[in-house]
């Protein structure tokens, strides 16, 4: 089983199995509290065999312990839903090279007595190296406007829209609604770049040849530069 110490004296962080899914799910149901069973597709995952490049093929389910082994955190992560939905993403080949490339933090839970002591940024700097090992450009994950100081104290981005480019002036975009998304560049060849035109960075090199270099700007409908 894989296991990692953090750097709160007694507080373990490993992959999450079958027997784990009934606490699991008690202490990610607080990430959404109007709807307590929105993370029940967690199960099915865990019955999966535990195998990389995550925890479980292209998900990440982990819990934080005590020293006690009794679960006082847990992290579910994986493969952006948008991406499977996004008509922007017609071909299968395109769609399996971005799920490889951007992974997502869906939630994250903290038992009440545990609360601000760390456990939650522990749970998300285990994801970013996580994600990091496994070969992902970028890791992103949706925050009320209340958290994202605190998520860019672990070294996010906030932004209203997602912007990707895939190559060639072709970017796809996703918002949502009342949350903003952060995002984290994870490789050297993966940055968040400012465009004109557009309020919200672009993600850039996340695919081979999808760089966006200096200079480009956006005309409404595409990004324009010089290749």
């Amino acid at each position: 089983m894989n296991t990692t110490r953090t750097r709160l004296p007694g507080i373990t962080i490993r992959d999450a199995g079958r027997p784990d899914a009934d606490a699991l799910l008690r202490l990610v149901a607080a990430a959404n509290p109007e709807d307590p069973d929105a993370f029940e597709s967690a199960r099915p995952t865990l019955d999966l065999p535990p195998i990389g490049p995550l925890s479980h093929f292209r998900a990440l389910v982990v819990l934080a312990q005590d020293s006690s082994g009794e679960p006082v955190g847990a992290l579910l992560g994986g493969a952006p839903v948008w991406l499977f939905e996004h008509e922007g993403i017609g071909h299968p080949a395109l769609l399996d090279l971005l799920v490889a490339r951007i992974g997502i933090v869906t939630a994250v839970g903290v038992h009440p007595d545990h609360r601000g002591q760390g456990v939650g940024a522990e749970l998300v700097r285990h994801a970013v190296r996580r994600f990091t090992r496994a070969g992902y450009g970028l890791v992103t994950l949706n925050c009320v406007p209340s958290l994202e100081r605190y998520y860019r104290r672990l070294g996010f981005t906030t932004m209203d829209t997602l912007n990707v480019h895939l190559g060639a002036g072709y970017m796809i975009g996703q918002q949502w609604g009342d949350t903003k998304v952060a995002a984290r560049p994870l490789d050297r060849y993966t940055a968040l770049a400012d465009v004109p035109g557009l309020a919200s960075p672009v993600v850039s090199g996340i695919l081979p040849d999808s760089g966006v270099p200096r200079g480009a700007r956006f005309d409404g409908r595409t990004l324009l530069f010089r290749p």
